[in-house]
């Protein structure tokens, strides 16, 4: 084929951080803490529950906006944790993954020359997910060290630009940060300027720590009536191979996103879904639960990082954190993170990879997602002398 007949759509676009560094670790033989997933197994009732749903019949299709009684599951949780009525039938949809629930509600809500706000660092298919709508992303960093939203710029941003879209991301990754009642209400005091649509990414709403509770986007109703919330059941059930979550919008915006749903997925897998149907009946403490889990893997991470020359920041939610150290200062991230793969056998990400044009912030990303053994296997390599 001639090359100039291929009009790449992502024409900067490469092999992702995440893939690069997965691949050196087993190239190197290195603990895998640089992707986000458990290394540890989903509950054993969930797996018998798949079973169970293939023997039950469930092989086929699925309805397109998902298994009902999973929706209607989903919505009891909503109501249990968040205090909200969502109407199971009108205002959840399945999706394969979080990430394309996100990718589709981009496709829905942006056209060709809309201006998307994306706040960095980012993950890493937000921008992608605008570009190739045609959308133009408008990046705004969060504040060092809290990774803080600078509201100043943000309302500059409204006051001076016309935003289709705001692209939020609670609890955050890859900077653990969760909002507080403030940050909901100075959001909403700037939309009087105007009132974009806007998408939140809650994929880690469970993993709130210290006391906190998460605060979503569903609790506010000046915001949720112009906004996609995205749910992942990966994260919660320690099952991400599975690819499984739910966007919830009111039935408006529910309405236009399944229009472009039914085409490009039309059913999530559906024994998976029956599944966890299954399963989230019959086991909603094992997500109430799930902070204290997970608050315990956060502080022995960060209890054995101080045996290291690491410095680890503060992770309220999500179960990443950021660590620095000194020598990333003259290195710059993305060296130090090969050199620690290389020489220590222990794969992180630099945060780098988060931005657009590459700002380093000297900071790498650390998974706790993992069982003690592996933290500490991976923590005593950390150890050795760097150089």
């Amino acid at each position: 084929m001639d090359k100039q007949l291929l009009n790449s759509k992502l024409p900067k676009s490469g092999l992702s951080i995440f893939s690069r560094m997965t691949s050196l670790a087993l190239k190197n033989d290195a603990v895998n803490l640089a992707q986000g997933f458990p290394d540890f197994p989903c509950p054993g009732e969930l797996s018998e529950a798949l079973y169970r749903a293939t023997q039950d019949g469930y092989n086929q299709y699925g309805p397109m906006p998902g298994f009902l009684p999973l929706r209607e599951n989903i919505s009891k949780r909503i109501q249990k944790t968040y205090s909200v009525q969502i109407d199971a039938q009108e205002e959840i949809t399945i999706t394969a993954g979080a990430t394309q629930g996100v990718y589709s509600a981009i496709s829905t809500l942006v056209s060709p020359g809309d201006k998307v706000i994306i706040f960095e660092p980012a993950y890493d298919s937000y921008a992608p997910s605008v570009l190739v709508n045609k959308g133009e992303p408008i990046y705004i960093r969060l504040e060092e060290p809290e990774f803080k939203i600078p509201w100043d710029k943000l309302e500059q941003t409204l006051r001076t630009q016309e935003i289709r879209l705001i692209l939020f991301n609670n609890p955050h990754n890859p900077t653990g940060v969760i909002w507080e009642e403030e940050d909901f209400q100075k959001l909403i005091s700037l939309l009087h300027f105007q009132k974009p649509l806007m998408i939140w990414d809650e994929v880690y709403d469970a993993m709130v720590y210290d006391g906190k509770k998460h605060l979503s986007a569903l609790q506010y109703p000046e915001l949720y009536e112009s906004s996609i919330v995205t749910f992942s059941f990966g994260k919660t059930f320690h099952n991400t191979g599975w690819k499984i979550g739910y966007n919830i919008a009111p039935p408006h915006l529910t309405a236009e996103y399944r229009k472009l749903h039914q085409f490009t997925l039309f059913s999530v897998n559906y024994p998976s879904q029956v599944a966890s149907s299954y399963f989230l009946e019959r086991n909603f403490d094992f997500i109430k639960d799930l902070s204290s889990f997970y608050q315990k893997k956060r502080d022995h991470m960060i209890n054995l990082l101080k045996q290291t020359e690491f410095s680890a920041l503060s992770c309220r939610g999500s179960y990443f954190l950021l660590a620095s150290h000194e020598a990333m200062q003259r290195m710059g991230d993305i060296v130090f993170a090969d050199h620690i793969v290389e020489n220590n056998k222990v794969a992180l990400i630099p945060l780098s990879a988060f931005y657009h044009d590459g700002y380093d912030p000297h900071l790498l990303r650390f998974c706790f997602a993992k069982k003690e053994s592996t933290v500490e296997q991976a923590v005593e390599r950390l150890k050795r002398p760097t150089f």
